[in-house]
């Protein structure tokens, strides 16, 4: 039987040493999606929160975890990891569409809570809290924000939350011609700063960043007319950025 050959590179220092090359470069360039990207980091940072007084904490905290989610996979896109970043991007997704669900009926927060309390326990939260229904509300309040949101979690299945032919094959390449007779298959984890691959992860960045600012501004009893102007300002800086790329995102 013929033993496969495996070359995994240097390891875990080659690793960070290669993605830490590829986020400086970025970070250092005039790239528009960068530039956009870090006008989001501002906005979560210094403008979103007076929007919001979430009545739980709880639908505070998990916005504030969608935050953070949302910048590991920014450091994900940063680094040239493509097939990482859509598994954070979803888990961001999901903590600000619980947060909402939350902040509409404050009677579900114990259900999260207790999760871990028992089976049924962990049953109950199952149902009760899935990504349709967590974010059904915006329907009405925020259709726009809805549709988006309901197209990106799906793509983020596709492009690799789950571990699914599209989402793996996409970063593979087979070479049937090699002269020893054997195929290679090579599995790309780390792409350049220009690679098509580095910049679809930028531009999904910007597709969650700005869902996930629209489900925690619109959590809000009210929404005013100065957050919807900063929301579509938001959004007409992502098209900007993104307008010379034509390849499909969801």
């Amino acid at each position: 039987m013929t033993m496969a050959k495996v070359e995994m590179g240097e390891g875990l220092k080659q690793y960070m040493s290669l993605a830490d090359e590829t986020a400086k470069e970025l970070l250092l360039s005039d790239d528009k999606l960068v530039k956009t990207l870090q006008k989001y980091d501002e906005y979560f940072r210094q403008n979103l929160w007076p929007h919001v007084s979430p009545a739980s904490p709880l639908s505070f905290i998990l916005f504030l975890n969608a935050y953070q989610m949302f910048l590991a996979g920014a450091r994900m896109a940063l680094s040239g990891h493509a097939v990482a970043i859509f598994p954070l991007l979803r888990a961001a997704l999901e903590s600000a569409a619980y947060g909402l669900l939350i902040e509409q009926k404050p009677e579900l927060a114990d259900i999260w809570t207790h999760r871990h309390r028992s089976e049924a326990d962990k049953r109950a939260c199952r149902n009760t809290f899935t990504f349709e229904k967590a974010v059904t509300d915006l329907k009405d309040k925020a259709p726009d924000i809805y549709a988006l949101a309901k197209g990106i979690y799906e793509a983020a299945i596709d492009f690799g939350a789950h571990p699914n032919l599209k989402g793996v094959f996409r970063h593979v390449s087979i070479d049937k011609s090699r002269p020893d007779g054997m195929t290679a298959i090579s599995h790309t984890s780390l792409y350049g700063a220009g690679h098509i691959e580095t910049t679809r992860s930028l531009c999904a960045c910007l597709d969650f960043g700005f869902v996930i600012i629209g489900i925690i501004a619109v959590s809000a009893p009210d929404v005013s007319e100065k957050q919807i102007e900063e929301l579509q300002a938001l959004n007409d800086d992502k098209n900007a950025a993104t307008t010379d790329y034509e390849f499909p995102r969801k």
